[in-house]
């Protein structure tokens, strides 16, 4: 809009405050004088012209989709809806201040939640205007906080707005358990609760008991991105589950999903009883997993779950960042079932100059290396962590006679390996280690 102003004599303007004037361009033409008078001027950078007000403002947004249950994280067991990751939601203004604006395009929508990993809080204008919107939540970010959403028409601080809790990614588990079990293996020190439970994921258990035990800072913050965001990083490797694993629910109604959720049984009180596998072990070890292979989909699929020596390796390497990793023999299916002295001799000193060396040893066994039996007819292969040296101790036999046994410390089963309860309970023969015995991974 141009606005022209002819004069044949002067302009006298006089005012008692401040003149302001808007413009793209100001042009001044004068065929004599141009005076101004003022105590004092001055000329700054450029202003916006003043905004226009409406008359009208969004009082009240309401949600039209339904919200969905997820836990409650109190440790009651409860259950609180909330935003999904990736849902969409329809949105409508339910009033306004002084009835609806001339047009609904001039109703403006922002998301506002507070983000754990930046430490601040995040203001999204969204791409979308009107009174009734569709807005998908599938920022990860948001996930386990508070979301506001806002509608306004000049002022977002002021006008309508909704806030509801998103749920963590894995929406079923208790964020207080989970970080009670968290702060257990890194804060506590005892990274051996971790704990493969009923599933096949005892390379998993390794890796996980090492990371823990080595770098338990960068743990937890693993861990608890993992859960909350469904997705973390850590050196090289990415770990971002399936659906299937993130929607496993462990508890249905306070009582333990044991079709879908993994559980072992527990002596309490020489009682048996059925056992959770703890909640960020699931996280962590099955979504692990379930990233390299999705054809595991964390319930009771043991083959599927089996932890391969090249994964070992690989995760060693590209998760833990372990610069010198060496397999050594780990699986012979036609190993004889007789060694020599010597040969028995040579192999554990092997083993004991690893740990001298430095070197932290993932052995691969047949599961009743650490058990009380020696079951020739089947094949359990299990990975342990190797806490010792292994040492030659003097026992006496059922008839009285000395005879050396190998002792040592290993983590498994979520049991530590320096205490009275360790899971070896007594020497074995040097035969028995022998047939159970398949390699080992090292890593330094």
């Amino acid at each position: 809009m141009t606005k022209l102003r002819y004069v044949k004599g002067n302009i006298t303007n006089i005012v008692g405050g401040k003149t302001k004037v808007f413009a793209n361009e100001i042009e001044i033409s004068s065929n004599k004088n141009i005076n101004y008078h003022a105590p004092k001027h001055s000329y700054g950078e450029p202003e916006g012209p003043p905004k226009k007000v409406s008359k009208t403002r969004v009082k009240e947004i309401e949600l039209l989709t339904p919200l969905d249950d997820g836990s409650k994280n109190d440790k009651s067991g409860g259950l609180q809806l909330g935003f999904v990751f990736g849902k969409a939601y329809q949105f409508k203004i339910k009033s306004f201040t002084n009835g609806a604006p001339v047009a609904t395009s001039l109703i403006k929508w922002m998301i506002k939640y507070h983000s754990p990993a930046q430490n601040k809080w995040i203001e999204t204008p969204l791409n979308v205007k009107g009174d009734n919107v569709k807005i998908t939540l599938n920022e990860k970010e948001m996930c386990g906080r508070f979301v506001s959403v806002r509608a306004y028409i000049d002022d977002p601080e002021t006008e309508g707005e909704l806030k509801k809790w998103k749920h963590n990614r894995f929406r079923w588990f208790d964020r207080m358990l989970v970080e009670e079990e968290i702060n257990d293996r890194t804060d506590n020190k005892k990274p051996w609760l971790v704990n493969q439970s009923g599933t096949s994921l005892c390379g998993m258990a390794c890796i996980f008991y090492l990371f823990a035990k080595d770098q338990p800072q960068a743990y937890k913050k693993f861990a608890k991105e993992l859960f909350r965001t469904g997705e973390a990083t850590f050196n090289k490797y990415t770990v971002k589950p399936s659906i299937d694993v993130l929607n496993k629910q462990p508890f249905i109604n306070g009582i333990l999903n044991d079709k879908q959720f993994p559980w072992h049984w527990k002596l309490i009180n020489n009682v048996s009883v059925k056992m959770y596998m703890p909640l960020i072990d699931y996280i962590t070890m099955a979504g692990t997993r379930n990233t390299d292979n999705p054809s595991y989909k964390g319930g009771n699929e043991e083959f599927q779950a089996i932890n391969w020596p090249p994964l070992m390796t690989k995760l060693s390497e590209e998760f833990l960042g372990y610069k010198d990793i060496t397999s050594k023999g780990v699986y012979n299916p036609v190993k004889p079932l007789i060694y020599t002295k010597y040969a028995i001799d040579v192999r554990i000193e092997n083993i004991n100059n690893q740990i001298r060396n430095g070197y932290s040893l993932i052995l691969m066994i047949d599961a009743d290396l650490i058990d009380d039996v020696w079951d020739t007819g089947s094949l359990d292969l299990h990975w342990v962590v190797l806490e010792s040296e292994i040492k030659e101790v003097q026992m006496l036999n059922k008839n009285g006679q000395i005879e050396y046994e190998l002792d040592f410390s290993v983590y498994t089963w979520g049991t530590s390996p320096f205490e009275s309860k360790r899971y070896l309970k007594k020497p074995i023969s040097k035969h028995h280690f022998m047939n159970n015995y398949n390699g080992y991974v090292k890593i330094k």
